[in-house]
Formats: C-alpha cells, sequence, structure tokens
C-alpha cells in the first residue's frame, strides 16, 4: 500500500498534534517561544469525484482554528493549466473549483523554487505526464509572521512524488547560514 502521511521536526520546535484523520494532520507550532501557528498536512482525495469532498474539507479545516495558517501537502488537484505537463489539458471546472476552495480559505500558494512540477506517470515514456500536485499555501496571517518562506521541490529518482521542503527560515549553526542537501545515493544506504 503507498501513500499516507508524515510529519518530522526538530527537538527544539514544539508541536501538538490538534487533530487527524486519514487525509490531515492539524498541528500547533510554537518555534522559539514565539507566536503559535497551525500546520496542516494534507492529503487530497486522489479519485476525480471526490473533488468536491476535498474542496469542502479544506474549508472545515480554516474554520477550526484562528491561528496563522499553513497547509503542506498533495493536494491531488491543480490550480492552473500551468500545473500540467502533457497530454489532455486538466479540465477547467477542476481548477476553478480548486482556486473558490483556496480563495474562500484565504490561502495563497507559495511559491515553489526548483523544477516546477512535483508528480510524473509513465517516466521516460512518450506519454510522460507531469503535474504540480504537492505545495504549501499559507493564509494572510501566517504570511505575516513568514514573509521570506520558501518552498523547495527536491527532485528523487525513487519515486512518482518529490519532497518539498518548507523553509521558514535559512538554516543557521554558529553563525552561518547553510542550505539543505539532500543526495540520491544516500537512499541506497541500508540503514536508511
Amino acid at each position: 500500500r503507498s501513500g499516507g502521511l508524515s510529519v518530522m521536526w526538530r527537538d527544539t520546535i514544539s508541536c501538538r498534534v490538534m487533530n487527524y484523520s486519514r487525509n490531515f494532520i492539524n498541528l500547533i507550532v510554537q518555534e522559539n517561544e514565539e507566536e503559535e501557528w497551525r500546520l496542516t498536512c494534507y492529503y487530497g482525495y486522489p479519485e476525480r469525484g471526490r473533488r468536491r469532498q476535498a474542496w469542502d474539507l479544506l474549508r472545515e479545516l480554516r474554520d477550526m482554528s484562528d491561528l496563522p495558517w499553513c497547509v503542506i501537502g498533495d493536494f491531488n488537484d491543480l490550480l492552473a493549466q500551468d500545473d500540467k505537463k502533457g497530454l489532455h489539458p486538466h479540465p477547467n471546472w477542476l481548477c476553478n473549483g480548486f482556486r473558490n476552495a483556496v480563495c474562500d480559505c484565504d490561502l495563497t500558494d507559495i511559491h515553489l523554487e526548483g523544477y516546477p512540477y512535483t508528480w510524473v506517470k509513465s517516466r521516460g515514456s512518450p506519454n510522460v505526464i507531469e503535474e504540480r500536485l504537492d505545495r504549501a499555501m499559507a493564509n494572510s496571517k501566517w504570511l505575516m509572521i513568514f514573509p521570506s518562506v520558501k518552498l523547495v521541490n527536491l527532485l528523487t529518482s525513487h519515486s512518482d512524488h518529490n519532497p518539498i521542503l518548507l523553509q521558514n527560515s535559512p538554516t543557521v549553526r554558529n553563525g552561518r547560514t547553510y542550505s539543505f542537501r539532500f543526495e540520491n545515493s544516500w537512499l541506497k544506504e541500508d540503514d536508511i
């Protein structure tokens, strides 16, 4: 069986699980005794017939808290035709429905740095399809707290989905800024 949600954080960050289901994990996050905010790790229904249900779930999640809010995950949906490369355009009614739900939730799509697509089907064939299914979005209150947020597409060769990394501040150790680094060869290690 594939799929599922996973959340990891550093022990210097306080996270409390607010609630969860098969499609989301809601966390209350606090860093360095700063203001609390909410992180929702989200998995949208992959079945096209359940998209309205996914949009309604986003609206329900919006109403669960007034905290600054960020949502990240596999939405299984596209905001625009530019989110797809390959045969057959994505139905406009689906793009419009997803955009309406995002707008209703006061969410802004966080720009993805790196390769523009996070999912691939039929890699290496003439019928390859690539889409941006994985993303992070935040409401205006969250973006005011983290104006320099970055979302990075981490390429992989072992999955149909690329992992994405949300950075709300640069990694600083010993007064020096470090960037995240990932090597595909690490996946071949027996102890990983």
